[in-house]
């Protein structure tokens, strides 16, 4: 008689050799598996199934529920979902891809993953958000450094500005002067060691690397700030020159004549001839003008 009470389990005795396996499986997948097995050898019930027959089902649906542990619930499910379909995958194929579908730690690598492409899609989109987004910052960052160099422009265009700008370029001159003085007192003590033979040529190359490499950059600095006096001082002289010029009535510009004529200047060798001398005059004048109105 079938075993009703572990539904047909008659195992070979030779395989059983750690015990019942039946206890390691579970239960309701184990009669899903003989129902299934002996309906595929013509026995509709467990009772008309022979001994034979059992054990031969028995060990069919231990070996293939030790291969997964649903296997017939998946197996059931396989056929239902492709019944009627001439293009399938096979069912050994179908199984081996659903566990790739169950949760899994977020570290395991999927070997099919479904998410693949839209995972890739969402990172190409992201890239070129990004480098839009990067674009876009670069520009702005180009607008806001030309705005603070317009606005520094304009912060010396009165002499007030034009003074305030000379006092900080001549306070971050000092400070790196200061600076230079000091790394060059640092390199004093390795070449001492240098001429004494306590160190070699290389060494001395490395302990004083970061201090000359400053150094050149605060002489590039300096040359970069006496540019930058030198263009005040220029843009402030033709200011005051402009300034002056406006100034200037018809009188005034008679008695320049009057004073390249007592220098000895002909004033007949027409207008080219005279053209230096008087240009000369008027600088002179206008610079002179515009220091008496600075002292008052």
């Amino acid at each position: 008689m079938a075993n009703n009470k572990l539904h047909g389990y008659n195992p070979d005795p030779s395989k059983e050799v750690d015990g019942n396996r039946l206890d390691r499986l579970n239960p309701r997948e184990f009669r899903m598996g003989m129902d299934y097995e002996l309906i595929a050898v013509g026995c509709s019930a467990l009772s008309e199934s022979t001994d034979d027959e059992r054990r031969k089902a028995t060990e069919k649906v231990l070996k293939n529920l030790k291969e997964n542990g649903g296997y017939y619930s998946n197996l059931i499910h396989y056929e239902t979902y492709f019944r009627n379909t001439e293009k399938k995958p096979t069912f050994k194929q179908w199984l081996s891809e659903q566990g790739e579908n169950q949760m899994k730690c977020v570290k395991k690598e999927f070997k099919n993953d479904k998410m693949t492409e839209l995972k890739e899609a969402i990172k190409r989109e992201i890239s070129n958000l990004l480098e839009v987004k990067g674009k876009e910052a670069e520009k702005i960052n180009k607008a806001d450094a030309k705005k603070e160099k317009d606005d520094e422009k304009a912060s010396v265009t009165t002499a007030k500005g034009k003074a305030k700008k000379l006092a900080s370029l001549e306070k971050e001159a000092s400070k790196l002067d200061a600076e230079k003085t000091k790394l060059k007192a640092s390199q004093s003590g390795p070449l001492a060691k240098y001429k004494d033979g306590k160190i070699s040529s290389s060494e001395y190359t490395t302990s004083t690397k970061e201090s000359v490499k400053r150094i050149k950059e605060i002489i590039a600095r300096l040359k970069e700030i006496e540019n930058e006096k030198e263009e005040i001082t220029l843009a402030e002289k033709m200011g005051r020159r402009e300034v002056a010029k406006t100034m200037m009535e018809k009188d005034t510009h008679m008695e320049i004549l009057n004073i390249i004529k007592e220098a000895g200047v002909n004033l007949r060798e027409g207008a080219d001839g005279i053209k230096m001398y008087y240009e000369i005059a008027k600088t002179s004048y206008q610079e002179g003008f515009m220091a008496g109105v600075n002292k008052n």
